[in-house]
């Protein structure tokens, strides 16, 4: 199942980018710089896709008993990400206001 811990890491990172766009809402500590429009764009465009689709393989392949071979503190952070990623997308279509 190494395809699975690459997907993994590529999802933690994607879920690291994610939380720097998120910070670039509330602080420009950037100031400005052209890397925003990139770090805004890989963190929401991954985000939405990778995190998700990895947090479904975990749960099929819990349903159907197989072992992943992803560390734990990998697999919580990945769904922590994704707990973010719904708030977030709750809060943009105000059913609930964080």
């Amino acid at each position: 199942m190494r395809w699975l811990i690459f997907l993994s890491r590529v999802a933690f990172l994607s879920g690291i980018v994610m939380l720097m766009a998120f910070s670039l809402l509330f602080a420009d500590w950037n100031n400005g710089e052209t890397i925003s429009s990139t770090i805004i764009a890989a963190g929401y465009g991954f985000a939405l896709l990778i995190i998700p689709l990895v947090n479904l393989l975990y749960l099929f392949l819990f349903i159907f008993g197989k072992k992943t071979g992803v560390s734990v503190s990998l697999k919580w952070m990945n769904f922590l990400f994704l707990i973010v990623l719904i708030l977030y997308i709750l809060s943009i279509n105000k059913m609930i206001s964080i």
